[in-house]
């Protein structure tokens, strides 16, 4: 590993990887730094799967690496409709890493930032081998939680606006051996012990959703077998398989942007999947059989930090299908709120047919002259993120990061100088054809 790059970015989930493969693409020098010693983020730390809405129609909103990834998992079997596995999402990323040439830091943890007033110098990293300083021209915070702004103490938000709420965690877990042909007569005939959007009319070629067990839950909870955050149970299988995946634990009141709390939630995750284990095997049909297969690596993340950048993302936004005049992508997917303790979950679908944009000033940071920022930890509000958290629209952000980076550094310019026209020209299949 050298120790002067053009473009370093942080964090390597699939925002962080289409950042830096676009860039290194079109010409630049890029380290991607990761804390694990694998890449893929929530994809495969997480076990966060499938991925979630981005098609109005039939105009799919978000290709270019995104898709790549996408095509690439199919050839080797390890995605069906919309589900995948982790470790193919590693090995897919990997591939296009290595063939773009990006540079990878894994294992390594950043520790500082050093900044001139409004412009990062470098980052000190520490890994098996101890600390290193790293240099650049521009930086990309992928890396969810925003480390790169806190650290660097450039401004950031977080939790709800009013109340300062943060949105659940989870621990997504997989089983195995389980009889879904009895499993799915069961949801049949009990229509009313589920969500009023399944689709009962299960086709057992593709992914089966189920979500609820309402009764099974409540009992549980009444006799003290159950954790009483826990509100239903929600699988989806894999076809023709007994394997299902499962996004149920509810791990309330924490703020994960701390590791007490991230050690915390750890334990009560765990616990979660256990108590919801022993249940299914023990008291609902088409699960006698089953056995937990793998929990994942660590406790799903929804929100933490957010930057303050040129541009908040707001709900409003979302809401009203808002389009800008320098989009870097479309999305479709509404706000989604898994709420805290004491507040109501939200799940509000925008319009069918319609799609929001995201402008390329909500990628610039207030404060920092070579900073950009894409994923989770994106310039909005707890209901703008709520909405483009979603991988997908997280892959075209770190796209269209990686772009402007490259160009910036091509043309030797500050990243608020870029030509929006010029980064448009290079992430065209992610914006409307009108354009």
């Amino acid at each position: 590993m050298k120790y002067n790059y053009d473009i370093v970015v942080v964090g390597a989930g699939i925002t962080g990887i289409a950042a830096s493969i676009k860039a290194s693409r079109e010409g630049a020098n890029v380290l991607l730094v990761e804390r694990y010693n694998f890449v893929g983020g929530m994809s495969t730390a997480g076990m966060v799967s499938p991925f979630m809405k981005h098609s109005v129609g039939n105009d799919v909103l978000v290709q270019g690496i995104y898709q790549e990834i996408e095509n690439e998992m199919r050839n080797q079997k390890g995605m069906i409709d919309n589900g995948f596995y982790a470790n193919s999402f590693r090995s897919v990323a990997y591939k296009l890493l290595t063939n773009a040439n990006v540079s990878l830091a894994l294992g390594s943890e950043i520790i500082s930032v050093n900044k001139s007033q409004k412009h990062i110098d470098s980052i000190v990293i520490i890994s098996i081998n101890g600390k290193q300083t790293i240099k650049a021209k521009y930086f990309i915070d992928t890396s969810g939680d925003a480390q790169l702004l806190y650290l660097g103490n450039f401004p950031y938000s977080k939790g709800d606006e009013s109340t300062g709420f943060l949105q659940a965690l989870t621990l997504f877990f997989r089983m195995d051996g389980i009889n879904i042909r009895r499993a799915t007569d069961f949801v049949k005939e009990n229509p009313t012990d589920f969500f009023g959007w399944m689709d009962y009319n299960f086709d057992f070629t593709k992914i089966i959703s189920v979500a609820g067990y309402f009764s099974f839950v409540k009992k549980a909870i009444k006799l003290g077998k159950l954790h009483p955050s826990v509100e239903y149970i929600f699988f989806t299988t894999l076809p023709d398989s007994g394997e299902a995946s499962f996004n149920t634990s509810n791990i309330l009141d924490l703020d994960a942007s701390s590791s007490f709390n991230l050690t915390k939630a750890e334990f009560i995750g765990r616990e979660q999947v256990n108590q919801v284990v022993n249940l299914l095997q023990s008291e609902i049909p088409g699960f006698e059989n089953s056995y937990l297969l793998e929990t994942a690596i660590q406790v799903g993340v929804r929100e933490t930090r957010r930057a303050i950048g040129h541009y908040i993302i707001t709900g409003k936004d979302i809401k009203n299908g808002q389009k800008f005049d320098d989009a870097i992508a479309r999305a479709c997917y509404g706000i989604d709120i898994h709420g805290q303790k004491d507040e109501q979950n939200r799940m509000e679908e925008i319009p069918e047919g319609q799609y929001y944009e995201i402008p390329m000033r909500a990628l610039l940071v207030n404060d920092a002259k070579n900073l950009l920022v894409a994923g989770r930890c994106v310039s909005s509000t707890r209901e703008g993120q709520s909405a483009v958290r979603i991988m997908p629209t997280c892959a075209a952000m770190g796209e269209a990061c990686g772009a402007l980076a490259q160009i910036a550094t091509q043309k030797k310019i500050e990243l608020q100088d870029v030509k929006y026209s010029d980064v448009r020209n290079t992430i065209k299949h992610n914006l409307s054809k009108q354009i």
